[in-house]
This record gives structure tokens, sequence and C-alpha cells, in this order.
């Protein structure tokens, strides 16, 4: 084995992300243009959360040092408070993201993670971390036994910040709120909201769905629906039509679809929109393991398009199956000046498959979540796994999976082709906010978060037109073709895919040739830090170093202007996209030519779906050379970071 270890380019660019406390046709739709290596697909939907009841979890110090958060409001079930957060870390990081342990009463959590109060008690609320950086989380799901029976509690901890947020001064804060039950806001997933209701993000007050950053939100009112229903849709014993319910929907009120087959395309426009303080919740019964009990087979007529959300503003769509058509979840703004930009979609926890062309698309879409949600067997039309595109801004893309794509797995492009007259002008190349209908040409403030990404039958995500973002902990693994690329389509400078923090990634590429990464047409200002790139060869069950796998791909406009430091570089090579000289490692990086499978915890020769095979084992050369990051300071799982930190986006 050939280790070396290689010194590090110069300086860090901040992000600011604080947080406080998460049709009927007719308008006009715009096609999505062609990513890097892919082609066209048109605009398309999004889905929310569900709902329970949970106290508030503790804040953080400020500055993001968070020393001890606030104890959590009383639960439903008892009066108890739950114990004061864990003691935080130094230097302005909280080592556990500055949470309190969150929410206690009867189902709260005391700060050894034991679970007190009585049944029915709400969960934990941000749920914070004892000492040891344990998660003090068990209160069950649901608002349901304080046992600990069915899991949830916070996570809410994770990501925590205080005023001055997670990275202190100019870093990415995130602040977790509680998990959620069943009548609540939040959706089911065990773990916190990116963001939480009121706060900031990226600098900017949020103005996402409530229903995912508020998980004590409660409808004004519910109604229920089945595939045969002709009830008053009072009750699930009465449900009413999904056709009848959606024309009477109103700001505030859950649309319960009751377990069950439904067939045929649902839509909601611009008149049937949410607001900020009263969403549209459009949400699944799930079954006993928590996957949707609600099924759509997609129409085969028309836009084709399970659930569309055409100008649709402040919507959320949780918990379903989504079968078939041309696009599962479709949602769209009017049109392309960001003043017409749809708002506050929120996509939770959907499953999303055989469609024509993307399970999940998005165009003119700002301040969208999706989240939790899986995406496969897509095409052959163009067929991506999630698609965010025409200049949308302020995203959130969270713990969600696609594989089998027919096209980019994950795509996020800006389309200024499509979107701007002219490239060089405030109106197309404006930075997201400080214009009011500029800036379509490019993405900003984007968070990309947790996600697993792999197994694409072409190539992986495109990053096009994408600036001051954060892309963390993700798994880009094993697509057919190219890997992830940095890029844009114009010759303006300022559409460069920039100023973004990549960073505790893990990059697997298997093919020839094809890059892992890449950063070329002035994609420049980017820190690419902490990350794993690896090149392998799969032949039957062995997994072996691939020589002829392309790292890391480069241009004349990058290759020095850009931040690499603290990454491990696996087999492979580097190279140009022009004469200019190709990448060469920094001191501080590490560089290996050989491969072994037993550094991961079980590397798959196929499809799986399983994360944890691509957490490393204690054999695996890159633990404990990085530096513990403000805009990381936990893993994928919520394990809090401590440094000296491994690399990629498990911390062992």
């Amino acid at each position: 084995m050939r280790i070396s270890f290689l010194r590090v380019l110069g300086g860090t660019c901040g992000l600011l992300l604080s947080v406080v406390g998460c049709s009927n046709s007719a308008a006009t739709s715009h096609d999505g243009s062609i990513g890097h290596g892919g082609s066209s697909a048109d605009a398309r939907v999004a889905s929310g959360g569900t709902p329970g009841t949970t106290s508030s979890g503790g804040a953080a110090g400020s500055s993001g040092l968070g020393r001890g958060g606030a104890d959590g409001a009383a639960g439903s079930g008892g009066s108890g408070l739950g114990d004061s957060g864990a003691a935080g870390g130094t230097t302005g990081i909280p080592r556990d993201a500055g949470a309190g342990t969150g929410g206690g009463g009867a189902g709260g959590v005391t700060i050894d993670g034991s679970a007190t109060g009585g049944t029915d008690a709400s969960i934990a609320g941000a749920g914070g971390r004892d000492a040891s950086g344990t998660d003090a989380s068990i209160a069950g799901a649901g608002g349901r036994d304080a046992s600990g029976t069915d899991g949830g509690g916070g996570k809410g901890g994770i990501d925590a910040g205080g005023t001055g947020g997670i990275l202190g001064t100019g870093g990415i804060q995130l602040d977790g709120g509680g998990s959620t039950g069943i009548d609540g806001g939040c959706g089911p997933s065990a773990t916190a909201p990116a963001v939480t209701r009121g706060g900031q993000y990226f600098g900017f007050p949020e103005k996402f769905n409530r229903y995912y950053t508020d998980c004590s939100w409660q409808p004004s009112s519910t109604v229920y629906v089945s595939p045969t229903g002709s009830g008053d849709g009072s009750s699930s014993t009465s449900p009413t039509s999904v056709a009848t319910a959606l024309a009477a929907v109103v700001p505030g009120r859950k649309v319960v679809f009751t377990a069950g087959t439904y067939s045929g395309c649902f839509e909601l426009g611009s008149d049937q929109s949410g607001t900020y303080d009263n969403p549209i919740v459009l949400v699944g019964e799930r079954k006993a393991d928590g996957s949707p009990a609600a099924t759509i087979n997609c129409c085969s007529t028309g836009r084709k398009t399970c659930i569309n959300l055409e100008a649709a503003d402040y919507v959320a769509v949780d918990g379903f199956e989504l079968v078939g058509g041309d696009y599962g979840l479709r949602s769209v703004g009017s049109d392309y000046p960001a003043d017409q930009h749809q708002k506050g979609v929120a996509v939770l926890n959907n499953v999303d498959h055989g469609q024509n062309k993307d399970p999940f698309f998005t165009g003119q879409s700002d301040w969208f979540v999706i989240e939790h949600c899986t995406g496969y067997d897509s095409g052959p039309t163009d067929g991506h796994g999630i698609y965010l595109s025409n200049g949308s801004d302020w995203n959130i893309a969270r713990y969600n999976e696609t594989y089998n794509t027919s096209s980019s797995d994950f795509q996020i492009n800006a389309d200024p082709l499509s979107t701007c007259d002219v490239y060089d002008d405030p109106e197309c190349d404006a930075v997201a906010g400080s214009s009011t209908t500029g800036g379509r040409g490019a993405s900003d403030f984007m968070l990309v978060d947790s996600n697993f990404f792999h197994h694409s039958k072409a190539q992986g995500p495109n990053f096009t037109s994408v600036r001051n973002s954060l892309i963390k902990n993700n798994i880009f693994a094993l697509p057919a073709t190219h890997g992830t690329s940095f890029w844009q389509e114009t010759d303006n400078p300022k559409l460069g895919s920039s100023n973004n923090v990549v960073a505790h990634n893990l990059f697997i590429t298997q093919a020839n040739g094809d890059h892992a990464v890449q950063f070329i047409v002035n994609s420049t200002g980017n820190q690419f830090k902490n990350n794993v790139v690896v090149a392998v060869t799969i032949s039957g069950t062995t997994i072996s170093a691939n020589p002829q796998g392309l790292l890391l791909d480069t241009d004349s406009t990058t290759v020095q202007a850009n931040t690499f430091e603290h990454n491990a570089w696996i087999s492979g090579y580097f190279d140009s996209e022009d004469s200019s000289a190709p990448y060469a490692p920094n001191a501080n990086e590490l560089r290996l030519t050989t491969f072994q499978a037993s550094w991961f915890g079980a590397f798959p020769t196929g499809v799986g779906h399983d994360p944890a095979a691509f957490a490393p084992t204690a054999t695996a050369p890159w633990l404990d050379l990085g530096n513990l990051l403000p805009e990381v300071p936990t893993d994928r799982d919520g394990a809090a970071r401590h440094a000296p930190v491994d690399l990629g986006p498990f911390e062992r």
C-alpha cells in the first residue's frame, strides 16, 4: 500500500444559515433544460409532512456554543420538564449542535436517554444528547408510550443552534425541532426538520411549509377520502371522494387519504393554495411498518402526473406511493421571474416509481423541501430521480434515496438557457433575495444533506448553476457513467456552480474514464473538504481498485480556484477538460492507489438499500484525518463529530 499525505490550498468561505425553532392545470409550466449528460424534462410535484404533537426542544447557546440547551416544554401526558441539554463544544461549535434534551413531561427524555412519564405522552422535542453524544430521544413515535415503544424522539438536537448558529459567525446554522406524532406537524419521521418555524435560513427569514417546520401545528379542519368515498368526509368511516375534497380545500385543512389504491391524477392550482400560517396538507395513511398505505396509480392522459401542484403555494404532500405516469409529484411556479415562483411546498415520506419521466420534479419553486422520499425505476423518457429546476432557490433535500434511474439520479438545474433572455444581466445572475424578479438563472441557498443517491443507470448528480449552498453527508455511489458534476451551461462566470461547501460526502465511480467529481466552467470558490472519493471495479463479487477511474475532473477556470482540504483520494487518477494541468492533491490530503473492500461495512456488488454498507470499518485509512468543520458538526446518522474527524459521511 502506498500512502502519501499532501498539503492543502487556501481559505474558507462562510455560508450563513441561521435558524430559530422548519391544479387545475392551465397555469404556464416550463420545461427544465438539459443537464450535463442528460436531456430535458418538464416541470413537476412535491409532498409534505405528517402530524403529531411534541414539545419543543432546548435552544442552543449564543454564537453556536450550545452550552446546554434550555429545558424542553412539558409533554402533553405530564408535567415534568426534560433535563437540560448537554454541554456544548468549544471554539463556537456545539458538540451536540447546542440542542436541549427536549420535551419531557410524561413522555419526555432524561439526559441519559431514559423516558419518563406515562402512556400517550408527547415525544421529546428538540431532542438533545447526553454528555457522551448519545441521542437523548427515546419517547415513542407519535406521542405514544413513554416507555420507548415505537422509537422516535428528537434527533431534534441534531444541527440545532442558537444565536449565531451551529457554525458560529459566518457559518451555517440548522435548528432541529422535535419528532412527530400522528395529528400534528413535522411528519412521521424521527428526524428533526432542518429548519424550525420562525428562524433564519442562510440569513433569510424562513418561509418553509409550517407542516414541516412546526411540530405543534394542528389543522383547522380534517377531511377523509377513499378510492370509492361517497360520504361527508367527516371521518375515516364516512370518507368522501378525492375530487370532492380537493374542490373544497381551504388553507389549514388536512386531507387524509385512507388506505387503499387510488387511480387517477390529482391537481391543485394557484386558487387552491395554503398560506405560511395555514398550509394545505395531503397525507396518506400508513401501514404498521410506516410505509405508505395509500397508493395512487397515475392516469395515462393529460399531464400524466399523480399529484400536480400548479402554482399552488404552501401545500404538503406526505406519505404516498405514486406509481407510473410521466411524473409522480410535480410542483411548479407560474413563471420564471422570482416573484412568480411557487413557495412553501413540502414533499415528505413518499415512494415514487415507474414514472416515464421523473418521480419528483419542481420548477420555479422556492422554499421547497423534499425529505425522506424514495424514487426509483424512472424512465425511459429522461427519467431522473429528483429534479429541482428553473432557478428554484432556498430548497432542502435531505434523507432521500434514488436508484435505477435512466438519467441523473439527482439534479439541480437552474436552467438559464430556458429561464433567461440575456445571461449577463441581473435578471439572470443576481443572487436570490437581492432582486424582486432577478436571479432566475441560478439556484442559491440549497441544502443537500444525508441523501443516498446510488446505482443510476446513467449519470450521477448534476449541480448546474448552484451557488451559496451546502452539500454534506451524502453518499453518491456507483452510477453507470459519470458521477457528480458542478458546472454551468453559459459563458457568464457568475453562473458557475460556485461558493458552495461540499463536505463529508462519499463519491464512488465504477466507470473507466468517467469522473467521480467534476468542477468546470467557472465553478469556483467552492470548499471541498473531508470527502472520500473512490474509484473501483466490480466484477461479480470481486471489488478492486480501478486505476482507470477518474477521481476529479477540472479545467483552467477551476483547478486553482477552489479549496481542496483533507480529502481522501482512493485509486483512480486526475484529469483536466482542457490543456491545463489536472489537480494534484495537497499535503494534508490522503492519496492511495490501492483499495480494500474491507474498509467498508459491506461494500455492495449490486443494488442495496442500506447506507450503512458504506460506513467505514476500523481499518479504513481515512479515520481521524480531518478538521472539525462548523458546517458539519454531526454525521449522517446524527452522531456528533469529534476532532480529528473521520472523512466521509460517517463518524466512527
